[in-house]
């Protein structure tokens, strides 16, 4: 679930980037106005300009797109117990058995 709220709301920021930037809004001046609604962690300026080039050079997503990567990983409260089990009982056990097991 949190995940899809940090999307949404990467969306709209990006969303408003692009409504500022076809307004003729400066890169310095629209990070000014997020700063301002969405408070100072916003996104960095650095990244608004980046955006702006983006927009400037005829993209026009502001939806996140798949693209592979690391795998998502989970802690389960029972691997945690066996983990510690494991650990426990043989304390010289390396972190490729540890994960072979699991």
């Amino acid at each position: 679930m949190e995940r899809c709220v940090l999307n949404s709301w990467s969306e709209e920021v990006r969303a408003v980037i692009r409504y500022e930037w076809a307004r003729g809004v400066s890169g310095t001046e629209i990070y000014n106005r997020l700063v301002e609604v969405y408070g100072p962690g916003v996104m960095s300026k650095q990244m608004v300009r980046r955006w702006c080039r983006t927009f400037s050079d005829g993209g026009q997503q502001v939806e996140d797109i798949l693209r592979a990567g690391r795998t998502r990983t989970a802690t389960i409260d029972a691997n945690v117990g066996k983990m510690d089990d494991m650990i426990r009982a043989n304390r010289r056990i390396t972190i490729d058995e540890v994960a072979e097991e699991l």
